[in-house]
C-alpha cells in the first residue's frame, strides 16, 4: 500500500471520528435541550447577546434590539447557570458561568472606573467639550454664560447661532439647516487652533428635520495635524415618558401604541444609524493623523455605533471618567448617548459630564487629552504653532 493511501485512510479514521464524537455531542445536547428548555434557551440568547455586544458583525435593525437587551440577559443567564448546577449539569453550567465572567468586559462599558486626573507633567493638554444644546433656549441668550462651555475644541449638535458661544473661539466650521422661520439648526466645530481643511454633511430626512449630520475638521495642533469629527447619529425622538403616563392614568390603548411607536421608532433608528456610522467610519478608518471622534450617538454603550467604534477607538468616559455619567437630561435619564471616541494615539487625562448645566435636554461631556508622542517630546517644541487669537479671520 503507498503512502498516500495510508495517509488518505488514516485522515478518513479521523474524520469519522471527528463526526461521530460531533453526532454524540449534537444528541447529547438535544436530548439536555428537551429536558431543560427554558435555561437552554436563555443561555443561548445570553450568548448571542455578549456576542454581538463585544464584537457587532452584523449591522441589521435587529441586532439593536439584542444588544440592548444585554444588561436583561445578563441576570436571566446567571439564573439559568445556578438551576443548570441544582440539576447537576455542570459542563453546560460552568461554561454560562464563563460567560457570565466575560461579560463584564462589555458591561464596563457603562461605568467609568477612573480613581482621578493622571499627572503627566507639564505636557500640553488638549481640552475638548461635546455638547447637545438643543438650540440654546431663547430664554437663556440674554445674560448667558458661555464660559463653562471654553474649550480648546468644542462640538455642538443640535446647535443654532450664538454670538456668546462664537466670541471664545478663533475658527469654526458649521453645518445648518432651516429649523423654523425664525432660526436655523446643526453641526458646529470651534477651535481656538487653526483649521485646514473641512468636510460637512447633514442627512436629509423624511418627514422630519434634517438635523442629523457629521462635521470632519483636520486642525493644526502644534507640529501636528489632528482630524476631529463631530456626529449625530440618527434621533428617533423617543418619549418614554408618555408611554409611562398612559399606564399611569390606567388607558391601556394608549400605552399601547406608545409601546409599538416607541418599537417602530427604535427600529428606524438602528437602521439609520448604522448606515451612517459607515459614511463617518469612512473617514477615520486608517486616518494618518491622530482621531478625536464626538457627539451625540443616540444610543446606549450597549448599542451598535458604540460596538463598532470599540473595535478601533477607546471611550474616553470609560477609560478616564468616574461612576455612571448619564447624559440624557429627561425621562429616562438613565442613560448616556454622547461619547467622546479617540484613537491610540492619544491618553486620556480626564473626562466627565457637566450635569451642572442642565439648560439643554443633554449634558455636555468634556475630556483632556494629551498626544502620546508628546511625553517623549518637549512641549515647548509641540506648542510652536500657537493657537489663533481671537482677532484672526475666522474659517
Amino acid at each position: 500500500m503507498s503512502i498516500f493511501h495510508k495517509f488518505a485512510g488514516l485522515l478518513m479514521g479521523v474524520l469519522q471520528l471527528l463526526w461521530g464524537t460531533l453526532t454524540n455531542a449534537g444528541r447529547l445536547l438535544v436530548n439536555r435541550y428537551r429536558q431543560f428548555p427554558i435555561a437552554y434557551t436563555t443561555l443561548s440568547y445570553f450568548f448571542f447577546t455578549m456576542a454581538f455586544c463585544y464584537y457587532p458583525v452584523v449591522g441589521h435593525w435587529l441586532t439593536g434590539f439584542v444588544m440592548m437587551s444585554l444588561p436583561l440577559a445578563i441576570p436571566c443567564g446567571l439564573i439559568s447557570c445556578i438551576y443548570l448546577l441544582y440539576k447537576q449539569q455542570k459542563m453546560i453550567a460552568t461554561a454560562g458561568l464563563i460567560w457570565v465572567l466575560f461579560s463584564f468586559l462589555v458591561v464596563k462599558r457603562l461605568v467609568g472606573t477612573s480613581v482621578g486626573d493622571i499627572d503627566m507633567g507639564q505636557t500640553q493638554t488638549l481640552k475638548v467639550l461635546s455638547f447637545n444644546s438643543e438650540t440654546f433656549p431663547t430664554n437663556i441668550n440674554n445674560g448667558f454664560d458661555a464660559s463653562p462651555l471654553k474649550a480648546d475644541i468644542a462640538c455642538f449638535q443640535e446647535y443654532s447661532p450664538n454670538q456668546q458661544i462664537e466670541r471664545q473661539y478663533a475658527a469654526k466650521v458649521e453645518k445648518l439647516t432651516c429649523f423654523d422661520k425664525d432660526r436655523e439648526i446643526g453641526l458646529a466645530l470651534f477651535s481656538n487652533y487653526p483649521i485646514v481643511n473641512q468636510y460637512g454633511r447633514i442627512w436629509n430626512r423624511i418627514h422630519g428635520p434634517d438635523i442629523n449630520g457629521f462635521l470632519c475638521a483636520d486642525i493644526a495642533y502644534g507640529t501636528d495635524t489632528i482630524r476631529v469629527v463631530n456626529v449625530h447619529l440618527w434621533s428617533m425622538g423617543v418619549r418614554t415618558n408618555q408611554a409611562v403616563s398612559a399606564l399611569k392614568a390606567g388607558h391601556i390603548g394608549q400605552f399601547c401604541f406608545e409601546v409599538i411607536d416607541t418599537f417602530r421608532r427604535l427600529k428606524e433608528g438602528f437602521k439609520n444609524r448604522n448606515e451612517q456610522l459607515l459614511e463617518v467610519e469612512s473617514y477615520v478608518a486608517g486616518s494618518r493623523y491622530p482621531v478625536i471622534i464626538c457627539g451625540d450617538f443616540n444610543e446606549t454603550p450597549m448599542g451598535y455605533s458604540y460596538g463598532k467604534l470599540s473595535q478601533n477607538f477607546r471611550n474616553a468616559f470609560e477609560e478616564a471618567g468616574q461612576g455612571l455619567g448619564f447624559t440624557l437630561n429627561r425621562h429616562p435619564f438613565c442613560v448616556r448617548l454622547d461619547q467622546q471616541f479617540v484613537s491610540s494615539d492619544w491618553h486620556i487625562k480626564t473626562c466627565q459630564t457637566l450635569s451642572g448645566i442642565s439648560f439643554s435636554d443633554h449634558f455636555p461631556v468634556v475630556a483632556q487629552y494629551v498626544l502620546k508622542k508628546s511625553l517623549a517630546i518637549p512641549a515647548n517644541i509641540l506648542a510652536q504653532r500657537k493657537p489663533l487669537t481671537h482677532t484672526m479671520a475666522r474659517n
